[in-house]
């Protein structure tokens, strides 16, 4: 009888450890997929971006890693943002966009977390989330100070700016190709297997929205692959401040500004001119 009143705390003990060994596993080979070699190069010109214009720069952490980015100057900007990158590779990435976020006259500090690129150290949720933070700060120090600042979260990289900015205060927020939750979107990338569970609950963009305090420009593909397009929707329905969302027709996850660049820069200088 003693035994059988031990086995619930056993079941309920095991079943938290597997539980957190699944999240790390999940975290480990799902979430974050990093890359030490760039897409073309480490130059700038090869994406397009007019080397005089570009400034190599570096961030240390309180922890001890060096977090490596490219802050780019527009001519006569709007404003001045920090761009958060998604899960895969590192900032290369997303370079190509950088002559379009010029063109709306948007400066752009780009940067990599810990273990992308050229960035030291290894990705989890805490260091990531930490990272973010760390390049918001440094973002202050070498921005304008005239000029509003933007948080940009591309794919992941808007959950992570969702939670910067409830620590770290900026003008606005946009959003591309972002999810409402991790369960969500697992939910939608293995709908045969139960990999929701193992999902990191930290990443809920839906909740912050719900209490935002200042503009939000959502941006989506109509087909997008991963994060589907009703989760755009989703996010600017619950916003409470002034909002904005642009969806583009046919558009995938990755490749807004290839399927139509000139209105989303005009939507980009339109949302910026219009900041308070």
């Amino acid at each position: 009888m003693r035994r059988r009143k031990h086995w619930p705390w056993l079941l309920a003990a095991l079943a938290f450890v597997a539980a957190d060994a699944g999240r790390r596993i999940y975290t480990r080979r799902q979430l974050f997929l990093p890359s030490p070699d760039p897409v073309k190069s480490w130059d700038p010109a090869d994406y397009g971006i007019p080397r005089d214009a570009v400034e190599e720069v570096w961030i240390d952490t309180e922890d001890g890693e060096r977090l490596h980015g490219w802050y780019c100057r527009a001519q006569h900007p709007l404003a001045s943002a920090l761009f958060c990158h998604g899960n895969t590779g590192n900032l290369t990435i997303s370079a190509d966009i950088i002559p379009h976020l010029l063109a709306a006259r948007m400066s752009v500090l780009f940067f990599d977390y810990r273990g992308y690129g050229k960035s030291t150290g290894r990705p989890s949720v805490r260091g990531v989330l930490g990272d973010a933070l760390t390049a918001a700060r440094f973002h202050d120090d070498i921005r304008p100070k005239h000029l509003p600042s933007i948080l940009y979260g591309f794919s992941l990289g808007g959950a992570v700016a969702a939670q910067t900015i409830r620590t770290h205060r900026f003008d606005a927020l946009i959003l591309q190709s972002t999810f409402t939750t991790m369960t969500q979107l697992t939910r939608n990338l293995y709908r045969r297997l139960p990999l929701h569970v193992f999902a990191p609950r930290l990443f809920n963009t839906l909740e912050v929205v719900k209490t935002l305090d200042v503009p939000l420009l959502v941006l989506h593909g109509t087909e997008d692959e991963v994060a589907p397009c009703w989760m755009a929707h989703a996010l600017h329905e619950v916003c409470p401040t002034p909002k904005r969302i642009h969806t583009v027709a046919g558009g995938l996850h990755k490749d807004l500004y290839v399927r139509d660049p000139d209105a989303l820069v005009w939507i980009l200088s339109q949302f910026l001119t219009e900041l308070p």
